[in-house]
């Protein structure tokens, strides 16, 4: 719970002051209307109070089949349930919302750029939409693709675009994890792809979710079923989502991730009347079931007071 509490506070006091337009101002993503569809609902719920969640009299105790588990509510920064919370396993595509929040933190979203060549040859079942090196996009529409789409190629690309390199990419990842005090996170690469010490924790994976939306267009990208991208020449990528829980109305993202070492990873930011529950799930047998059911159980097991 400190962890997560420090590592919110360190965004706070950082995002405010960020110099790019990508990152904008908590203050002005924490007001919205109260009027809240699925489509609009970008910001965090502006209550006048904390409230604390308690868990109803005669309510079981939720017990998670995932290897590591953890239901948060936001509201009151509370830990509803967790399971080995600080275990370091691997993560899969979760690590795009590393590679998302480096990006973020060193670029604006109209810089274009350029798809650069020698990058990491992918395998035939690997996510990807195609880009081809020298092909130019906005940045915006990129981070659609790594994050509405999960594709490695535009992960790796934006890392060599950024860094030079996906070693100096990941020496940059492994920095901000540091400086984030995400203690039980290494990355090896910008996608997830299997590798030798490539990991995290549900702890990390809390505190980076909880960095990253309160980011408006972050939200924005998390909360999209289906869009079409399109390079500087025109050329359209279309992305459906690999979130199936989207569908679910309280829903609202945020990042899936699978792998044969990871399992199955998810994510989930949900909202029901004035609360905001996140859950994170690493090695599910059935992730997005599993993860509605987290979801379901924080909003039917605990009164607000």
């Amino acid at each position: 719970m400190l962890l997560v509490a420090l590592a919110l506070l360190i965004s706070i006091i950082q995002l405010t002051v960020a110099p790019n337009a990508l990152l904008q101002s908590i203050s002005s993503n924490l007001n919205h209307s109260s009027a809240i569809t699925k489509e609009s609902r970008i910001g965090y719920v502006n209550t006048p109070y904390v409230t604390m969640p308690e868990l109803k009299t005669g309510a079981l105790p939720y017990a998670s089949s995932a290897k590591a588990a953890i239901i948060y509510d936001v509201g009151s920064g509370k830990t509803l349930y967790e399971k080995s919370p600080t275990e370091s396993i691997p993560i899969a595509s979760l690590t795009k919302l590393m590679t998302a929040l480096v990006i973020m933190q060193n670029h604006s979203p109209n810089e274009i750029v350029t798809i650069p060549k020698g990058l990491p040859v992918l395998g035939s079942a690997d996510q990807k939409i195609g880009v081809v090196e020298g092909e130019k996009f906005k940045l915006s529409e990129l981070m659609q693709a790594l994050l509405v789409y999960s594709a490695n190629d535009v992960a790796n690309s934006l890392a060599v675009w950024d860094s030079g390199s996906i070693d100096g990419f990941t020496n940059k990842m492994n920095g901000y994890a540091k400086q984030w005090g995400l203690e039980n996170s290494h990355y090896t690469n910008p996608t997830g792809l299997d590798e030798t010490n490539h990991q995290s924790s549900t702890k990390d994976l809390l505190s980076l979710s909880t960095i990253l939306l309160h980011n408006a267009t972050f939200r924005k990208i998390v909360n999209t079923q289906k869009t079409t991208i399109h390079s500087e020449a025109q050329k359209p990528y279309t992305l459906t989502t690999t979130n199936h829980d989207l569908t679910v109305p309280y829903i609202y993202g945020i990042k899936t991730g699978l792998t044969d070492n990871a399992g199955q990873c998810l994510i989930l930011l949900a909202q029901k009347g004035n609360h905001e529950i996140i859950t994170v799930v690493l090695n599910s047998p059935d992730r997005f079931q599993e993860s509605k059911n987290m979801v379901d159980y924080a909003f039917s097991n605990y009164l607000w007071k």
